[in-house]
C-alpha cells in the first residue's frame, strides 16, 4: 500500500471537517431535541420534588416557631401576667383592649384568670382547632368560615398573645365584608 501525498490528507482533513460540519447542522437540531425530551420530565421530575421539600420545611418551621412563641409567651404570662408584644413587654393591666362583647378591657373590668390573663381567650377555646400551630397564613385562610362572634375571639386572642398584624387586619377586613 501506497504512502498517502500530502495532497491527499489536507484534502481528507478538509473534506473530513466540511462533512462533520455538514451533518452536525443537519443533526444537530435533532440531538437537541432528542437530549431534551430524555432529560425534562426528570429535571421536572426533580424541580417538583425539591419545590415540595422546601415548601414543607417551610411550613414546619413556620409552625415550630410559631408553637415555640406561643408557649414562650404563655409562660411569661404564667410568671409574671405579662405579655411579650411587638418586642416590649407589656403588663395586662397596662393594656387597654376590647372584650368580646365589645367593651373596652381595662384594669377595672378585665376578668381575671388568677395569672393576669384575660379569662376565657385561650388557644383551646377559639372556633379554629389547632390555632397554636397555625401559621399566620394559615389562620388568616380559616377566618372565612368565622361568623362575628367568632371573629371577635380570635382578634382578642391576637391582642393579648401575639398581636399579629395581619391576622387582626384580616379580622377586620371580615367584619367589614359582614
Amino acid at each position: 500500500m501506497a504512502k498517502p501525498t500530502l495532497t491527499q490528507l489536507m484534502e481528507t482533513g478538509l473534506f473530513g471537517i466540511a462533512g462533520v460540519v455538514a451533518e452536525l447542522k443537519e443533526s444537530f437540531p435533532k440531538l437537541v431535541e432528542k437530549g431534551r425530551s430524555s432529560l425534562e420530565p426528570k429535571l421536572g421530575m426533580a424541580k417538583f420534588v425539591g419545590q415540595f421539600a422546601v415548601t414543607r420545611f417551610e411550613n414546619e418551621l413556620q409552625k415550630r416557631t410559631d408553637t415555640t412563641v406561643d408557649q414562650v409567651t404563655d409562660f411569661v404570662t404564667l410568671l409574671f401576667g405579662q405579655s411579650k408584644d411587638n418586642g416590649q413587654t407589656q403588663s395586662y393591666e397596662d393594656r387597654s383592649d376590647t372584650s368580646a362583647e365589645g367593651e373596652r378591657l381595662t384594669p377595672g373590668n378585665a376578668r381575671s384568670n388568677g395569672f393576669g390573663g384575660v379569662k376565657g381567650i385561650d388557644a383551646d377555646n377559639l372556633p379554629i382547632v389547632g390555632y397554636r400551630t397555625l401559621s399566620a397564613q394559615q389562620i388568616i385562610a380559616r377566618l372565612n368560615s368565622l361568623n362575628a362572634s367568632e371573629l371577635d375571639q380570635v382578634e382578642q386572642y391576637e391582642l393579648i398573645h401575639r398581636n399579629r398584624a395581619s391576622i387582626l387586619k384580616s379580622v377586620a377586613s371580615k367584619r367589614g365584608s359582614n
